[in-house]
């Protein structure tokens, strides 16, 4: 049987690990000093032993003055040539810190005495952030676009079941009342379980249609719609909601009171449906910046880097939906846990984008 060994790789010495860490800049200045060191010195120790006279001071003087004049010179031509040179790699470096925080309209902008090829590597780095972030506005425009379609589908099957299945089944319960009335037990007892049938079928197309577009977010605004959304899962659930509302109570855009009744709704179906709460609470405040909406709950709470997936609940899902929409408003999106149980659910949206995006919707309406 063959008996294969490994070797095991000796760690870095540390004053090789030091010396990596320098940067290249100072790594080529480093090597031009001692260049221009040994030169001083040898040129010095070579003159001095050729023309050896009374009146030429001594060797060891004549090398600390050569040897400073030569530093001097090389320190500051050297420096301010690499500086130019190695000026991309700063942009690099600064360029890759703005993206690594989520900014790609970060650009990178060499100075026109740049080293030619790292000047194109940095022309190649913008070159690829503009595609991205081409691609990404491409996105979310079709992002908005799907978002428009399904928020139009729901309108108007909400307002098919409000006026063509509700009227149909509240017909329907008309004539089965009047047959509660009949003279035979049998018809009567069949005609008061279809009333209690019908009845209890009017109730869930009711519901189903405020679920898909409630009236009061198109009429009333965010503020009366989370009022109603709190009470009917309080309802519906016996999870007790609460909702507190602060500062102005002026119309927002109706883009951004959509997308923040949308992310209520969201955050209190996976509430119900997968934490175990028995208490939440809705916040919605405004300052003269920003507008901020927070989903509060007792709950079991979630543990961190694992609700970003999806899973066969539909739990990843509906908070990548929460974050897209958050996004196409100008928005962040943030979930955090609750000491000791619980979580939170929290959007931000800058007023200044509300109202802008309240002009936009106001002259596509006038036109």
């Amino acid at each position: 049987m063959l008996k294969t060994t490994f070797r095991q790789k000796d760690p870095p010495h540390p004053l090789s690990s030091k010396i990596r860490a320098v940067p290249l800049l100072y790594k080529v200045l480093i090597a031009n000093v001692a260049i221009v060191m040994f030169g001083a010195i040898a040129g010095t120790y070579v003159t001095a032993t050729t023309f050896q006279d009374a009146d030429v001071p001594s060797r060891f003087e004549l090398m600390l003055v050569y040897v400073a004049i030569g530093v001097l010179l090389s320190v500051g031509v050297n420096y301010l040539v690499l500086r130019a040179a190695f000026q991309p790699l700063d942009s690099l470096e600064r360029l890759a810190e703005a993206v690594r925080s989520g900014d790609l309209s970060a650009r990178a902008h060499p100075l026109p005495f740049s080293d030619p090829q790292l000047s194109r590597l940095v022309q190649t780095f913008d070159d690829t952030l503009d595609e991205l972030e081409r691609a990404r506005d491409k996105l979310r425009e079709l992002t908005m676009q799907v978002i428009e379609a399904q928020e139009a589908e729901r309108k108007r099957i909400a307002r098919e079941l409000h006026d063509d299945t509700a009227q149909v089944l509240f017909a329907q319960l008309l004539r089965v009342t009047a047959l509660t009335s009949s003279p035979d037990e049998a018809v009567r007892e069949t005609a008061e379980s279809l009333e209690s049938m019908t009845v209890e079928a009017i109730e869930g197309v009711r519901r189903l249609a405020l679920e898909l577009r409630p009236p009061a977010l198109d009429d009333l605004g965010v503020r009366e719609a989370l009022g109603d959304l709190a009470q009917r899962f309080s309802e519906n659930t016996g999870m007790h909601v609460d909702l507190e509302v602060t500062g102005s109570r002026d119309r927002l855009s109706p883009e951004v009171e959509l997308v923040l009744y949308r992310v209520a709704q969201e955050a209190l179906t996976n509430v119900a449906k997968h934490a175990n709460a028995t208490n939440a609470t809705i916040r919605l405040s405004r300052t003269s910046e920003r507008v901020e909406l927070t989903i509060d709950d007792n709950g079991l709470g979630f543990v961190a880097g694992q609700t970003r997936k999806s899973d066969e609940r539909g739990l990843g899902l509906g908070l990548f939906g929460m974050e897209e929409r958050s996004a196409l408003i100008g928005g962040s999106f943030v979930i955090t846990p609750l000491l000791p149980t619980g979580a939170r659910v929290a959007v931000s949206v800058p007023i200044q984008h509300s109202n802008n995006m309240a002009e936009t919707s106001g002259r596509g309406a006038q036109q």
